[in-house]
């Protein structure tokens, strides 16, 4: 299970797939919202990190996956930020 932290410690579920028209070379996009219908990218997280919000990770695999999607190091995005709990 992958969530969003918000700063309010409200939590959003997040998912990954592979199967999204918008994911690149196996790299997955993140899905966010009701039906998974918005993608989250790096630049609307690192808004969201900004101002305290956090990525949490039930698996290991999960927290990688997510860090590829978001191109987690190219954007220089806080390692803080994305747990496995």
């Amino acid at each position: 299970m992958i969530n969003l932290i918000h700063p309010d410690g409200r939590r959003e579920k997040l998912r990954w797939t592979d199967q999204h028209a918008a994911s690149s070379y196996g790299l997955g996009v993140v899905l966010r919202g009701a039906r998974g219908a918005e993608i989250l990218d790096g630049a609307a997280f690192g808004a969201l990190a900004a101002v305290g919000a956090r990525i949490e990770c039930a698996t290991d695999l999960d927290r990688r996956r997510v860090a590829g999607a978001l191109a987690w190091v190219a954007l220089g995005l806080p390692d803080a930020a994305l747990t496995v709990a």
